[in-house]
């Protein structure tokens, strides 16, 4: 289970290195292997673990591919998907191409989401949470599945 959020930097060769608190999990479930790609949405990574990814990718190729919504969110989550391995110390390499869509370069922020990592760019990380607290105090009629939840 991914919580919480880290600082990190991704160095000179496009490496960051996952929190060691997450580590052994992700060697005993994935063996180290792990899987990232875009968000379909949000100009920010998706980071899983393999054993988790082949869920998501099983229900992702059920989806009825002759609706364009779904066929373009295929084409962008699986068609980004790249294999990484965590090296002896604990980091994944990003591709370039993955980079350049989340706009990641040194400052990075890792978002724990459960079964999964979100990678932002600081900068964006930054700015979309001041956009994300703004629309958490307006009110609206759209939300009524929130109005039953509470911390």
């Amino acid at each position: 289970m991914f919580r919480g959020i880290s600082n990190l930097n991704v160095d000179t060769k496009g490496r960051i290195a996952i929190p060691s608190r997450y580590r052994e999990s992700i060697q005993s479930s994935s063996t180290g292997q792990m899987i990232v790609t875009v968000d379909h949405t949000d100009r920010c990574l998706l980071i899983y673990a393999m054993d988790e990814w082949e869920n998501v990718e099983r229900k992702l190729m059920r989806l009825p591919n002759s609706n364009r919504r779904v066929r373009n969110m295929q084409r962008l989550v699986l068609g980004h998907a790249s294999e990484v391995e965590l090296d002896t110390q604990g980091r994944i390499r990003l591709s370039a191409p993955l980079r350049e869509y989340a706009g990641v370069d040194k400052p990075v922020v890792l978002v724990g989401q459960a079964n999964k990592f979100e990678l932002w760019s600081e900068e964006t990380w930054l700015s979309q949470r001041d956009i994300w607290l703004t629309e958490a105090q307006e009110d609206s009629d759209d939300d009524n599945v929130l109005d039953q939840f509470s911390l």
